[in-house]
């Protein structure tokens, strides 16, 4: 089977929490929100695998990025079953004056209240329960 590395992140602006919808053909999870981020490229290191695709998804400069936990799933991923290992982080930033990039079709920030009206991945959610943000 399969694999791939995701780094992913959760910045949150004031009260707000930062989703995407993707702008990718094949991708997992095709009609879920995501968090910012993508897979580990060759000859990269996670923190700046990281920073790489928020600045690709988002067109934010993460200072700092904190990581958080692990986590991983078996699915569809590009017209083949891959276990998915994720990387998670969290990351704060003070404004936002980032935008829609070429790997993601839209922002969605929501509060904590928001977050359940909308249809997140299993490790999204499963990410989310750990920091406290649902039940």
């Amino acid at each position: 089977m399969k694999q791939r590395i995701i780094v992913s992140v959760l910045i949150k602006c004031k009260d707000k929490y930062l989703f995407i919808r993707q702008n990718k053909e094949g991708g997992a999870y095709q009609d879920c929100l995501h968090l910012v981020g993508g897979g580990l490229e060759e000859n990269e290191t996670l923190e700046e695998a990281m920073k790489r695709e928020a600045m690709e998804e988002v067109h934010i400069a993460l200072e700092k990025v904190v990581p958080f936990d692990f986590d991983s799933d078996i699915t569809m991923y590009k017209g083949e079953m891959t276990h998915l290992i994720f990387l998670r982080y969290t990351a704060e930033i003070k404004e936002f004056a980032g935008c829609p990039a070429s790997d993601a079709k839209e922002i969605v920030w929501l509060g904590k209240d928001e977050i359940l009206n909308y249809k997140h991945n299993e490790p999204s959610m499963r990410f989310l329960r750990k920091l406290g943000l649902i039940n």
